[in-house]
């Protein structure tokens, strides 16, 4: 797609779906209220009724943005789509396959943005013009921009990012490095010089992607698209795919970006499957991307006996005492030797 202005990029919001009718049309709304509006929006759909949901969400939000448009522009393309598979590695494939925009969105269904958080992001793109960065994502603050007392936001997000611990466990968290998440393929992450004009206040740099914010170029996603290989709920594929993009470029975050994940519980598994998928995803996408599997082996035993300790206190400290986290752990480190022969 060509802007109208050559300095100008567009950019496409592209959102894998399944079973989310109470929380997508509020997506949507909120990007249709950005100060610097999309070029299109992309809804690849594994819902069962999803055309009963296209119909309201054409009728209910695209249609009533259809002059939102300023004077001049060409309005807003739309593409709800039926997921050719239910996986939302394949439907984020999918999107991207039919968008055209210069940058893709590739947020979450429960991610609401703040009406500037496209322009932010944006900006960083159009200032960096020999494409140095291979992607941006939004800055997470903990209210949404259109219901600050909304009760689901109240509630810790299924992420990090919005958690509350108290001294006690932010000590042991820290000990245990309970944000090292990923080991990264190759003998350390990917490094690029940060260009003078991105040297910003406003500006971050990251390792890695987190799924709920998350902005490309869509030239990256198509040299590295995300892993096919897991199916329904890919725990893991926004790590996966942001790290092979850093590859090519720099990950940065746009701190004005504001945008709340409210890690709603719709279309979600219980906390077993979570974290047996969660940590033994990471495990078959070393066997395939990494640059030397001793090592692999190595570091993802450390990782995941730490990751063990810190999903132990987890369960305990909710007084699950089935504990799903752990046990999810336990079942992921039962088969690494089978995954990596």
């Amino acid at each position: 797609m060509v802007s109208h202005n050559p300095q100008e990029l567009t950019w496409a919001l592209v959102i894998a779906t399944y079973n989310r009718r109470h929380i997508l049309p509020r997506c949507l709304r909120l990007a249709l209220q950005q100060t610097r509006l999309p070029a299109e929006v992309v809804v690849v759909d594994a819902s069962p009724d999803w055309e009963a949901l296209r119909a309201e969400i054409m009728r209910e939000v695209a249609e009533d943005r259809t002059s939102a448009r300023p004077e001049g522009r060409p309005p807003i393309k739309w593409r709800y789509v039926e997921a050719e598979r239910r996986s939302s590695a394949f439907q984020r494939n999918q999107g991207v396959r039919l968008a055209t925009a210069d940058v893709l969105f590739l947020i979450d269904d429960d991610s609401l943005m703040y009406p500037d958080c496209a322009e932010a992001i944006m900006r960083i793109y159009e200032v960096d013009p020999d494409g140095a960065v291979a992607g941006v994502n939004a800055m997470h603050v903990p209210l949404p921009p259109d219901r600050p007392d909304d009760p689901e936001a109240l509630h810790p997000s299924i992420h990090g990012t919005t958690r509350q611990y108290g001294p006690t466990a932010r000590m042991v968290r820290r000990i245990l490095r309970a944000e090292d998440l990923f080991v990264p393929y190759d003998a350390e992450f990917p490094r690029h010089p940060l260009p003078p004009a991105l040297r910003r206040p406003e500006i971050g740099t990251r390792e890695l992607m987190a799924g709920w914010g998350m902005t490309f170029r869509r030239s990256i996603c198509e040299r590295e698209p995300f892993d096919e290989i897991m199916t329904r709920y890919a725990a893991g594929e926004d790590s996966d795919m942001g790290y092979r993009a850093s590859r090519h470029g720099l990950l940065l975050t746009a701190l004005n970006g504001r945008l709340c994940h409210l890690g709603a519980s719709g279309g979600r598994l219980n906390p077993f499957v979570v974290a047996a998928l969660g940590n033994m995803n990471p495990l078959v996408l070393h066997r395939i991307y990494s640059t030397d599997l001793e090592r692999s082996m190595r570091l993802s035993r450390r990782l995941l006996a730490r990751r063990m300790l810190i999903l132990l206190g987890k369960d305990l400290m909710q007084r699950n005492f089935t504990l799903p986290n752990a046990r999810g752990i336990l079942f992921a480190r039962q088969r690494m030797k089978e995954i990596f022969s």
